[in-house]
């Protein structure tokens, strides 16, 4: 079957989350042609309107969030008395575009930053409103863990 931008939109987000998967886990050039139309047609979101966790964009955040420089700017934040997410929402801003702030991503943000918190020995003790300009509106607040 060839598939179209069309033939895809056609299925239930459960049912293109499948043939992604499937698609990735072959590697084929046709299955490679099938990823590029899900992606280029942002059509991996979810029922509930996010994406999953292997989508590109995800992943990206992930990268920019766990690297040395995200996880440094996110202490620095949590560090001034700010939430740990705005020392990288900037960053994420710039490197996303327009693809940051819509489909849960803001939300996959701060789920990693909560990640790397924790490993930094930081414990969440509330939310706060994030600086004016983000977008991410609120995030978690971390202080470093009492020993």
């Amino acid at each position: 079957m060839e598939w179209t931008k069309e033939k895809i939109e056609a299925l239930s987000p459960e049912k293109r989350e499948a043939l992604f998967d499937n698609a990735r886990a072959k590697g084929t050039p046709e299955a490679q042609q099938i990823i590029d139309i899900i992606v280029e047609h942002d059509l991996l979101v979810r029922a509930g309107g996010g994406l999953p966790r292997d989508h590109p964009t995800i992943q990206e955040i992930e990268e920019i969030i766990m690297s040395d420089e995200g996880r440094a700017a996110g202490k620095q934040a949590s560090d001034q008395g700010l939430p740990a997410m705005a020392g990288v929402d900037a960053m994420l801003s710039t490197a996303l575009g327009s693809r940051y702030g819509n489909h849960d991503t803001t939300s996959w943000a701060g789920t990693f930053m909560a990640e790397v918190m924790n490993d930094a020995g930081y414990v969440q003790t509330k939310r706060k409103a994030m600086p004016e300009g983000c977008i991410a509106k609120t995030a978690a607040f971390f202080e470093p863990r009492k020993q």
